[in-house]
């Protein structure tokens, strides 16, 4: 697992406390965060060779739609998450991304 990745999940634990996680690390080397604070889902997916995605979910998130955000640095990606966390710590209402818009728009 990436060094960066256990950061991650330290800080996690230390600056989010309220935050429920769910860790699935796949023998693919496929790294899956789930996490939900204050009634905000995101998640954040780490693929060794494809990099990474970072999405908020919401109740009527299809499966398998794909990302919001792609990322080819998981610097990246994991600051971007950190944002959305943040975001949530502070009490901020979700707000749908544009790809979740543009997907709404098509049905």
């Amino acid at each position: 697992m990436p060094t960066e990745l256990q950061v991650l999940l330290s800080e996690i634990t230390r600056d989010f406390p309220a935050a429920r996680i769910e860790w699935d690390p796949f023998p693919s080397g496929v790294r899956v965060l789930s996490l939900e604070l204050n009634g905000r889902m995101f998640e954040l997916e780490y693929h060794p060779t494809r990099g990474t995605g970072v999405s908020e979910n919401f109740q009527d998130t299809p499966p398998f739609i794909g990302h919001d955000e792609a990322f080819d640095s998981l610097d990246e990606a994991i600051s971007r998450f950190k944002e959305l966390l943040s975001s949530a710590k502070r009490g901020e209402k979700a707000s749908r991304s544009a790809a979740m818009i543009l997907q709404d728009k098509k049905r």
